[in-house]
């Protein structure tokens, strides 16, 4: 039997509220506590991985309710936070500069599916309506390379359709550099091809 990701139940008013099934956020929760309390990683090393498993479950239940101190991470953030304060060539704000990275802020809100007009399919062809609607579940420095592209790949110049995952590649292949021209939005599979032919060179 799979692993039920969220739970959600109908409410008077017609809308639909949804929150990460509780086995989703234990298995989560397992994860996090594994890197926090591993004894091989520095903070600033914890940091970077706490920092793409947290905003991946956040991500992914963006239109899940996340309110209240459990879904909110409160426990999970302070129980880092008196690891990484245990390191004592860290002081207290290169330690808060940690949590923020490790936790990152990303927007949900509850009702902001995007609504499919009536008379739209996936396979009526229209191409850049679905582009440009499967666009608004992203945000950040991806949904702005989204616009600035036109909702097409920088890497094949294909439309970046509901058909596929679209990845935010650095294009000079510093993850720290997040310098607009260095940011591209390209579909899952060209990014796994950019860097399998850059592993080859």
């Amino acid at each position: 039997m799979g692993l039920i990701f969220s739970v959600g139940t109908s409410q008077k008013n017609g809308k639909f509220r949804c929150v990460p099934s509780e086995d989703n956020y234990n298995a989560f929760r397992r994860k996090v506590k594994h890197i926090v309390n591993n004894s091989n990683y520095g903070a600033v090393v914890k940091a970077q991985k706490l920092s793409s498993l947290v905003r991946g479950w956040r991500n992914y239940h963006r239109y899940c309710r996340l309110s209240g101190s459990k879904l909110s991470l409160y426990f999970l953030t302070h129980r880092a936070w008196k690891v990484f304060a245990k390191e004592r060539k860290l002081n207290r704000y290169q330690v808060d500069d940690l949590i923020d990275k490790a936790f990152p802020c990303v927007p949900y809100g509850e009702h902001k599916h995007v609504k499919v007009k009536g008379d739209k399919s996936p396979f009526d062809g229209d191409i850049t309506y679905w582009s440009k609607r499967n666009s608004k579940y992203y945000d950040g420095p991806l949904a702005a390379a989204l616009r600035r592209q036109q909702h097409t790949c920088g890497h094949c110049g294909l439309k970046l359709t509901g058909g596929e995952i679209v990845q935010l590649h650095h294009i000079d292949g510093n993850h720290d550099n997040w310098k607009r021209n260095n940011l591209t939005a390209v579909h899952k599979s060209c990014h796994n091809y950019i860097h399998m032919s850059r592993s080859l060179d």
